[in-house]
């Protein structure tokens, strides 16, 4: 297993930007204009596309600095963009700002560089990899002895207004910011590569761990904000082809390349479901034995290709705007009155 090490001194930026396809705008358009203007200036982007509840089109883009961020994002291209949204856009961002202890990338692939593993170098995190409490382990900033400071600032679980669909009925026009989130959210990007995999594998893979996958990928969509779990979204690359058969559920499982998005309350949210969870303790259990040293397939070439990002933020690191979206989208749906 190997982890990342990222310069000690330089909170990284991960942000996300998004824009959904709605009858009050010409998202193709949007696309274009947006993308042209983001890739070829982020050093890291995961290009997605998202179906339910409302087709999006996701940019997950990791940046080195918040200094590089800001030139890139009050750049006069950029700014008149962004400034310039009609009220019913169906444009969002949510950008974070994570200090390098408390974040971690951990796969079990060396030669692929997913993520923000473009902005570090890997290192060897066997021994933090396989338990519970590893994550934390992973993060400089969040000692044992811390780790009270790193849970959720309200007890309190939020309720999720629905996300409608994309009519201009149910948008919510105009500008939405918010600035009222929790302390210590837990930001966590799970992504899946099967592109190399090879006919052996890939039947083991079919037998052994795609149904429980992905049962539990819906039971964690399902679980909802009363399970601690903000916000799910379920993420393509649609550039890299179907793995399996087009018509299983849900559709964003069936390719080759796909990445899913969370934001817990905090760790202990997440970590509380991945342990009561029954299909997945079980799940975990066989992957690492199948997977492991000496496993059926541990020493396969090619093999899929997995990775995990787990950041922990303050409400001061988070800035999410929505512009002109469908009512219930992030955290523009959440209330903890």
């Amino acid at each position: 297993m190997w982890g990342l090490k990222l310069p000690s001194d330089t909170p990284i930026v991960l942000a996300v930007f998004g824009i959904q396809a709605l009858p009050s705008n010409n998202a193709g358009t949007l696309i274009e204009a947006f993308d042209t203007l983001i890739s070829p200036h982020a050093p890291s982007i995961e290009n997605l596309e998202q179906n339910d509840p409302v087709a999006t089109r996701l940019w997950l883009s990791y940046w080195p600095s918040r200094a590089s961020f800001d030139e890139w994002w009050s750049s006069p291209p950029v700014a008149s963009f962004w400034s310039s949204l009609p009220d019913d856009a169906g444009v969002y961002r949510e950008i974070m700002t994570v200090p390098p202890g408390r974040t971690q990338h951990g796969t079990n692939v060396l030669k692929q560089h997913n993520g923000m593993a473009k902005l570090g170098v890997f290192e060897d995190i066997g021994d933090k990899s396989g338990y519970w409490g590893c994550y934390y382990d992973r993060m400089a900033d969040v000692t044992r002895e811390r780790r009270n400071e790193f849970r959720s600032s309200t007890e309190t679980r939020p309720a999720r207004v629905s996300a409608l669909a994309g009519t201009p009925a149910n948008l919510h026009r105009g500008r939405v910011t918010i600035n009222d989130l929790p302390e210590n959210i837990a930001f966590v990007v799970e992504g899946q590569d099967h592109s190399l995999i090879q006919s052996k594998e890939k039947e083991y893979w079919m037998e052994h761990f795609d149904q429980p996958v992905t049962n539990w990928i819906r039971d964690l969509v399902d679980a909802g904000p009363q399970a601690g779990i903000l916000e799910t979204r379920l993420c393509y690359d649609p550039s890299k082809g179907l793995y399996r058969s087009p018509k299983a559920q849900p559709p964003a499982l069936n390719y080759n390349r796909k990445v899913q998005l969370f934001y817990f309350q905090d760790f202990e949210a997440m970590e509380k479901i991945g342990r009561e969870n029954k299909g997945h303790i079980k799940l975990r259990r066989e992957f690492l034995q199948s997977y492991g040293p000496g496993g059926a397939m541990g020493e396969l070439p090619g093999k899929l290709c997995l990775w995990v990002e787990a950041s922990l933020l303050k409400a001061s690191e988070i800035e999410a705007e929505y512009v002109g979206c469908v009512e219930g989208t992030g955290f523009m749906g959440l209330s903890w009155e």
